[in-house]
């Protein structure tokens, strides 16, 4: 059940869909929820499953419930504090909730667990470097950074915290290059091409602008702004009316 809650998910999360198909998905997907809850057979187990609790905090979030997500994430604590996911979602949790010295503490705790593997270690220590960026500690966030992308030179996740940040300080630049960074480490990331299209556009290149746009707009089909600074069809929006050819023979 677990695994198949997480399938529909992870469809929603996909690339390309539109509005109406992530919110079939979603609204799938707690289906899917509820009816392990609500059998007596799965629920006493579900309720000790990590990875139900871990699914179940994911969705919750993913509808901005951070309150409900940390309710769970805080019995899941209880059930596996030794796997570093339970902290990491705790962090997002707290972070969504506005408690960023929660969240970094979260992140840390994650960090200092033993036989971390350093793709994981990267990927969390980037999600620290963005707690530690809200909290206004911008020289720790950039040293984050830093170390995430030394542990793991492929990912992409320090290179946008580190734009992000840099961009913050008003260094437009050097923000641009780790987007531009980012973008060749992942391609399906719809909020980091619209940073980067926002940066082009502050330095006036339009036309490397509108690139960026349309890939926005080819992530999310539904984002109805990307769509029209892309130039192309936003996804259910109308073909231009066909001229009827009986009206187009009364022509005098």
């Amino acid at each position: 059940m677990v695994l198949l809650i997480d399938q529909t998910r992870s469809r929603a999360a996909a690339p390309g869909l539109n509005e109406e198909e992530r919110d079939a998905l979603a609204e799938l997907a707690w289906a899917q929820v509820d009816e392990a809850l609500e059998d007596p057979s799965l629920r006493e187990r579900a309720q000790r499953d990590p990875d139900f609790l871990q699914v179940q905090a994911l969705l919750l979030m993913d509808d901005g419930e951070d309150e409900g997500a940390l309710e769970v994430l805080q019995r899941l604590a209880v059930i596996a504090p030794r796997d570093p996911e339970t902290h990491v979602l705790l962090g997002l949790a707290l972070l969504g909730l506005g408690r960023t010295d929660g969240a970094i503490e979260a992140y840390r705790r994650a960090l200092a667990l033993e036989g971390l593997a350093a793709v994981d270690a990267a990927d969390i220590r980037a999600r620290l470097a963005y707690a530690l960026a809200h909290a206004g500690r911008a020289d720790e966030a950039l040293a984050a950074c830093e170390r995430s992308i030394v542990e793991n030179p492929s990912a992409y996740l320090g290179h946008f915290i580190r734009g992000w940040i840099l961009g913050e300080a008003g260094r437009r630049e050097e923000e641009r290059r780790e987007y531009l960074e980012a973008v060749q480490r992942e391609r399906d990331d719809a909020e980091l091409w619209e940073r980067l299209a926002h940066s082009w556009e502050r330095a006036g290149e339009r036309a490397r602008a509108q690139e960026a746009w349309r890939e926005v707009a080819r992530i999310d089909p539904s984002d109805t702004v990307a769509a029209e600074k892309a130039g192309v069809k936003p996804a259910g929006a109308p073909d231009a009316a066909v001229p009827d050819e009986r009206a187009l023979d009364a022509r005098p």
